[in-house]
């Protein structure tokens, strides 16, 4: 409703049921139960019959549940590293093991193993008969995929431990197969590892001899250009032609001293000869013992010859024989320092030779060392071809020995805490399960059906959501007469309008003085005495509101009057005075007075200014006498009450309402839509209309008693002491 049409209730802070900041109103959510409580009950109902039928119907499944948990710290038995190395678990290894329990591969082990592709359980195609000539595959993979729809694979909390649940149909079988599916895992990592290792052990076996062959090959390169260009070391620091240079080079610088010296002397000998000395003061002939000798022999003579001379003449025989041999000593030193001379010369010839020879040599084995450091730089590259092929050949071969050595210790990353063991009850169906299914169920539906029930309901049922609705005061709320207590218990039953007179103790009459009192004290602006009755649709009770209103306020003491405005229904008319001869329109048109027109109820004190049944009828808008009647009786009457037509299908219910000094508008319980009233209301502001306040009508009691909502009309079954039926 557009908010310039909202007026706040009159005493919002004096209402201590209404709560204007909760978010939810569980009073409210509570009575939505109450009346709505056959659906719940029927709902839940419904879920228990299902739960009971799918229980009986379903068939026992039995849950077995082994346990394995990752292994800490490994067991290592020598100190080698392993093929597949094994770390300590964290939470991310043992969610990926969870996993790895899940794989399809493991499950397919255990398919195969427990052959239950061949079990109708696990493969509604498998027959019973002999095994099929070749594997059926599709049939391994509904086994698989049966098998994993009844696992369960979940890690313990935060510890190093997985649980492995199947459920299945027998005990037995549900127990053998959680444990197939541990020992799998388990002898499947160890079995891993092994084949790890094998696969290693043959990759290297091959990998060696490869790698074997390749040293061979290298080496022998190296033996073979070493030989060819005679590259043989004899320290880590020379070769051969190294070593024979060094050699050659002291060889050369001996010789050549030797050849200077012989050389020497030899120009020495040479000098003295030319001189015209004997030769005899060289070194080598004072060296010589051959001279030495001679020279002592002639100095022997010669001191003979000495002695001769003195003791004879000249001519002495023995003189002339010992100046003879003198003579015979010089010729034969001469002879000899001759002989060295010549020796002399030789020698430094033979020095000379064996220098130039030397320096051949030193000069070819310089050019054969250029020629081997050359070879040389190849030699270091095959020898550095050598040794990388040695080195990985020794590291693939001392892994080699540590793969073989540690071939057989493979063991599993996990060990069994605890086997299946076969279940001695079934696991499913769980009655508890299915109780609190249907419980659930039946609530959960139950209160959807409610949900959308109150969704569908589009009238208005309590006096908050009227004064939230439609920003008006509750007045009153009018029961349904059929659902009284004792309505139809003693006859037929009477008139709705006639129950505020024939049982005016009961809760039919009090709402009519209650809205009564309302009225009385309602807040306007001006005193009312002329009151309209009109609601936004047809069949709301205004009638049976107006006559009601009427006898009440008659019964109190108060002179009134009703008169019938709806020119079209005409029911005041049609109930409380047939046979009129003069009436409404007779009066608007001054062929009657209202002193001849109106009747008295013949049950109370009020009056009726009714309408002719036959009377063609005007409209009672376009009459300029009928606010000039209004305000006639105004003065005439305490409360003159107008039945006027509804609102929104006759347009000259809002022309009437305007006329009097309030109007109460009336609200069918759970029928009229919100929104109907609200665009009725917005009609009735229009043309200023005094909006008293709204009335529920035709409220059915026992719902409001089993709802226990309070209106104002005190229907709720604390009260029923003070009505009587």
């Amino acid at each position: 409703m557009d908010a310039s049409l909202r007026r706040p209730s009159p005493h919002p802070e004096t209402d201590p049921q209404v709560d204007r900041g909760a978010l939810i109103d569980l009073r409210k959510i509570g009575a939505v139960l109450r009346r709505r409580w056959l659906i719940l009950c029927a709902a839940m109902l419904s879920a228990a019959v299902i739960a009971a039928a799918t229980y009986l119907a379903a068939q026992p499944r039995y849950l077995a549940t082994a346990q394995v948990a990752l292994e800490r710290t490994a067991e290592r038995v020598i100190n080698v590293d392993s093929v597949v190395p094994t770390a300590d678990p964290d939470s991310a290894a043992v969610d990926t093991e969870v996993q790895a329990l899940r794989s399809p591969e493991l499950v397919g082990r255990v398919v195969d193993r427990l052959r239950l592709d061949r079990d109708p359980e696990f493969n509604s195609a498998a027959e019973q008969g002999p095994p099929p000539a070749r594997p059926d595959l599709i049939g391994r993979q509904r086994a698989i995929g049966a098998l994993l729809g009844g696992l369960t694979v979940k890690r313990d909390g935060l510890s190093y431990a997985i649980s492995v649940s199947f459920e299945g149909r027998t005990a037995v079988q549900a127990a053998q197969i959680a444990n197939a599916l541990v020992d799998d895992y388990v002898s499947g990592q160890a079995g891993s590892k092994a084949d790890a290792t094998q696969r290693a052990r043959r990759f290297l076996e091959r990998r060696l001899e490869e790698l074997r062959t390749q040293v061979l090959g290298a080496e022998r390169e190296v033996a073979d250009y070493r030989a060819a260009h005679n590259l043989f070391a004899l320290s880590d620091a020379s070769t051969v032609t190294q070593q024979e240079l060094s050699g050659l080079s002291t060889q050369l610088a001996q010789a050549k001293a030797e050849n200077a010296a012989a050389q020497a002397r030899l120009s020495a000998a040479r000098a003295q000869l030319r001189g015209g000395r004997s030769g005899e003061e060289l070194g080598d002939s004072l060296d010589s013992p051959v001279v030495s000798q001679l020279r002592a022999q002639r100095a022997e003579v010669a001191r003979e010859v000495a002695a001769l001379e003195k003791r004879y003449g000249q001519r002495h025989p023995d003189l002339v024989r010992a100046q003879s041999q003198l003579r015979t000593a010089d010729q034969q030193i001469a002879a000899e320092v001759q002989r060295i001379v010549s020796n002399v010369s030789i020698q430094a010839s033979i020095a000379s030779q064996r220098a130039a020879s030397l320096a051949g040599s030193v000069a070819q084995s310089q050019g054969k060392l250029a020629s081997d450091n050359e070879a040389s730089v190849r030699l270091n590259e095959l020898e550095r071809n050598a040794e990388s092929a040695r080195t990985l050949y020794q590291a693939f071969l001392d892994r080699y020995r540590q793969t073989v050595a540690q071939s057989g210790l493979e063991r599993s990353d996990s060990y069994i805490v605890s086997r299946a063991r076969v279940p001695a009850m079934p696991s499913s169906p769980n009655m508890l399960t299915y109780a609190a299914m249907a419980v659930v169920g039946g609530l959960g539906v139950g209160i959807l059906l409610i949900v959308l029930l109150q969704l569908l309901e589009r009238g208005i049922e309590t006096s908050d959501a009227v004064e939230e609705t439609l920003a008006l005061p509750t007045l009153a709320s009018i029961p349904d007469a059929d659902t009284l207590p004792g309505y139809r218990k003693s006859g037929p039953p009477a008139p709705p309008a006639d129950l505020m007179l024939k049982r005016p103790q009961s809760a039919y009459a009090e709402a009519f003085r209650t809205l009564r009192t309302s009225i009385q004290f309602a807040e306007a602006t001006k005193p009312v005495h002329v009151v309209a009755i009109t609601s936004a649709l047809p069949g709301e009770g205004k009638t049976t509101t107006a006559m009601g209103l009427a006898r009440a306020a008659a019964a109190a003491g108060s002179k009134v009057l009703l008169i019938d405005v709806d020119a079209r229904r005409r029911a005041s008319s049609r109930q409380f005075a047939e046979g009129v001869t003069l009436g409404l329109d007779e009066v608007l048109t001054g062929a009657a007075t209202v002193e001849q027109a109106i009747v008295k109820d013949n049950m109370s004190d009020a009056w009726l200014l009714p309408q002719r049944l036959d009377s063609k009828g005007i409209s009672l808008a376009e009459s300029p006498r009928l606010a000039e009647l209004i305000e006639e009786l105004r003065g005439r009457y305490d409360l003159v009450i107008l039945d006027t037509p509804p609102v929104l299908p006759v347009d000259e219910a809002r022309v009437i309402a305007s006329l009097a000094d309030g109007v109460v508008f009336l609200v069918r319980w759970r029928k009229t839509p919100a929104k109907a009233a609200a665009v009725a209301l917005r009609r009735l502001y229009d043309v200023h209309a005094e909006m008293l306040g709204a009335v529920l009508t035709l409220v059915d009691v026992r719902e409001q008693e089993r709802a226990g909502y309070d209106h104002g009309g005190a229907f709720l079954p604390a009260y029923r002491a003070y009505y009587a039926d």
